[in-house]
Parts: structure tokens; sequence; C-alpha cells
């Protein structure tokens, strides 16, 4: 082993299968849908934005472009606001570990469990539909009406609030002390304080969040997929549903133009914000 790690050995040798697997598995294919993107369906020939125009003409593009958005501006906010309460009852309390876990079970659970709890509870025969009909209501389709986006984000906060909860414990934890007290000396009220001590230092930690619900909301279509299959109801058509279906119809070209329109609409705002928050954490002094 020692000969192995032997100090001449350069770190490229120890980095390079990774990196051979991330430039054939990730780059090399990102790269290719450029060049998808830009030629033909059947010639190959360069055709410029004509893919683009069609995809973005594309009812069935257009309508999965404004389901997502709207997903993500009700989810996103309601993943940062609901952790950042819980955490702030609970950094203090006793017993801490035990609320941790329950609430990071959700994220833990095999994605097929998870929906099978969901099924129990919201199916035409579920538990909800049940109760309705004990109480002499009629049954409420869930999930094949409007109703189905409620589904879907109650999915998306239960299998993710709890890994933000943890993340702004952890910035509530680096919070130097001394701040609180002299804020207490000064007679500073808890919105002063909340607003001029833990907003500002949990900036960091607050990016980070925002972040990751971006990531998430993406990968909540997995759930998605399992609850409600390739074709749902017209209110919850999100992009993944579009992309996959192309996929699955060799649709390279508008499947090529779809994830260059999502990872330039993606990696702007997110590069900006990288942008702002370097320049807030510039600011802090621990």
């Amino acid at each position: 082993m020692r000969k192995l790690l032997h100090k001449n050995t350069p770190l490229t040798a120890f980095l390079l299968p990774s990196l051979l697997g991330m430039l054939a598995l990730y780059i090399v294919p990102y790269l290719s849908s450029y060049y998808y993107s830009l030629t033909g369906a059947e010639t190959g020939a360069f055709v410029g934005a004509e893919n683009f125009r069609s995809v973005l003409m594309s009812s069935a593009f257009r309508t999965a472009a404004i389901n997502t958005l709207v997903f993500m501006v009700i989810c996103i906010p309601l993943n940062m606001i609901l952790p950042f309460i819980l955490a702030n009852a609970l950094h203090k309390r006793q017993r801490i570990r035990m609320f941790m876990a329950l609430f990071m079970l959700p994220l833990v659970l095999p994605s097929g469990a998870t929906v099978f709890f969901w099924r129990v509870i919201f199916d035409e025969y579920g538990l909800l539909n049940r109760l309705v009909g004990f109480m002499g209501g009629r049954p409420v389709y869930w999930f094949q009406s409007e109703l189905a986006l409620i589904v879907i984000i109650l999915v998306f906060l239960c299998k993710n609030i709890g890994f933000n909860m943890v993340l702004f414990m952890t910035g509530f934890g680096r919070i130097p002390r001394e701040y609180y007290e002299i804020a207490e000396v000064d007679g500073a009220s808890r919105w002063r304080v909340l607003k001029s001590v833990t907003m500002v230092y949990l900036t960091p930690t607050t990016f980070m969040v925002f972040l990751m619900s971006i990531i998430n909301s993406f990968k909540i279509f997995r759930e998605i997929f399992l609850l409600f299959g390739n074709y749902p109801h017209t209110s919850i058509y999100m992009l993944q549903h579009y992309m996959n279906n192309q996929f699955f119809s060799a649709g390279l070209q508008k499947l090529s133009v779809a994830s260059t329109v999502i990872s330039i609409a993606v990696a702007v705002p997110v590069a900006l914000l990288f942008a702002e928050q370097r320049r807030l954490s510039g600011s802090l002094r621990y």
C-alpha cells in the first residue's frame, strides 16, 4: 500500500478514473446535445435556430415550462421558510437528534415506499376518500384533476424539509452567541435580532438551501413519474415529462433543445446568486 501511495505519485493518477468517467458520462453527452440541437433530425445538416423555434412554439413544451415554473415558485419558498421555522424552534431544544431523525426519514426511504404511502392516502379508494365517504361526501379524484398539484407539493415538502432543516440548524450553530447576548443587553426586539443577527449570519446557509431546493425541485420527477406515469394531468405535466417522452420517441433534437434551454435558464440565475453570495459573505466577520 505504501508503494502504491508513494509521495512521488502524481495526484492526477488518482483523479484520472473519475475524470474519465465524468468526461464519458457527463461532459461529452452534454456537449453533444448542443450539436443535436443545431442539426436536422433526418439529414443531420445544420439548421440553426429552427429546432429552438419549433420547441419553443410547441404547446406541450410551453405547458410543461409553465407548470414547472409554477411548481418551483410555490415549493422553493415553502421549502425554505418551513425548515427555517422548524430549525429556529428546535435548535435550542433537548432531544434534538430524535426530531432530526424523524424529519430526515422521508429522505432516506426508497422512492417506491414513498409512492406507496402517498397512493394509500390519495388514491381514488385511499384513506382520504374513505374518510370523505364516511362523512357523506363525494370522492375526490386527486390524481386525475388539478388537485394533483397539491399532492406533488406535499410529496416534495415532506421529502426535503428535513434536510433543509438540518442545514439551517448547522447555520444556527455557527452564529456567535455573543451577538445575541449583546442584542439582549441593548434591548433589541426579537424582530430586530432576527433581521440584524440571525438572517445576516445565515446568508451562506440560506443560499445553500435555496440552491438545493432548486436542484431537488427537478429531482422530484422520480416520484411524480411513479405516481402519475408518462402522461399525467395537464396541471402537473413537467419539463421532465416532455424530455422523457422525447427520449422514448427518439426525438433527440427536441430533447437536446429542451435540455439546453433548461440548463441556461438554471445556470444564469445560479451564477448571479453565487456572485451575490460571495459579495455578502465577504462583508461578514465571524
